[in-house]
């Protein structure tokens, strides 16, 4: 298992941040809060969303060998977009 660099994600409004969660709760990510972490498909994430600075960071924490941070972090932006 190996990890990914952060994703720091600008100009989340708070809607954005709120819509955001509700997309990940749709694909099975139970999201809470303004920071934590997660577990999805053999995968740990944590995020961290500050409302002053309307920004998100994203990590994947751990991953299995063959899963690329490059396909992580462009499911990520697909999501945000």
């Amino acid at each position: 298992m190996s990890n990914c660099p952060a994703i720091t994600l600008t100009e989340i409004t708070a809607d954005k941040y709120q819509s955001l969660l509700a997309t990940a709760k749709a694909q099975g990510l139970d999201l809470a809060g303004e920071c934590g972490s997660t577990t999805y498909q053999e995968m740990d994430f944590t995020w961290q969303y500050d409302a002053a600075a309307a920004s998100l960071t994203i990590q994947c924490t751990s991953k299995p060998f063959f899963v690329p941070c490059s396909m992580i972090e462009s499911r990520i932006r697909s999501l945000i977009a």
